[in-house]
């Protein structure tokens, strides 16, 4: 079957619009990479498209531009993500390989840059919360 390529757009209304299964039997010529909470595709301007779902519903979606680096070095970003997801890489370790190529607060301003507003502000509440909660155990102990 040829491969239908759409803009980032379209993808993202169509899955927006349907469940993870029915998406990716619509889509099946073009997927690159099926997984229980995300799929994988490339649209025809090179755009890698990354849908997130949850409970089998759309959840998000992260758009990747192919970068220099990446033209420069073909295939050498997929072999680091594919040993990555063979050691089963936590967030902790995902962490401290950022800060060792020095990467933080470029990753931290991506992530938040990227990702909705809700999710950001959600976790700022959570670590003001949890600061608070810190503080208040540490006072009562003294």
């Amino acid at each position: 079957m040829t491969k239908l390529f759409r803009d980032v757009d379209y993808y993202v209304v169509q899955a927006s619009n349907c469940t993870q299964r029915e998406f990716e039997l619509d889509f099946a010529d073009i997927i690159e990479v099926y997984d229980t909470n995300e799929t994988t595709i490339t649209t025809q301007c090179g755009r890698t498209v990354i849908i997130n779902w949850a409970d089998n519903y759309f959840k998000s979606y992260h758009v990747i531009y192919e970068t220099a680096q990446m033209q420069l070095h073909p295939g050498m970003v997929e072999e680091i993500i594919a040993m990555l997801r063979h050691m089963n890489v936590d967030g902790e370790t995902m962490q401290y390989i950022i800060e060792k190529v020095g990467m933080t607060d470029q990753m931290l301003r991506q992530l938040v840059m990227n990702n909705p507003y809700t999710d950001t502000s959600d976790l700022l509440e959570e670590k003001v919360r949890l600061s608070d909660e810190y503080l208040r155990s540490l006072s009562k102990n003294n």
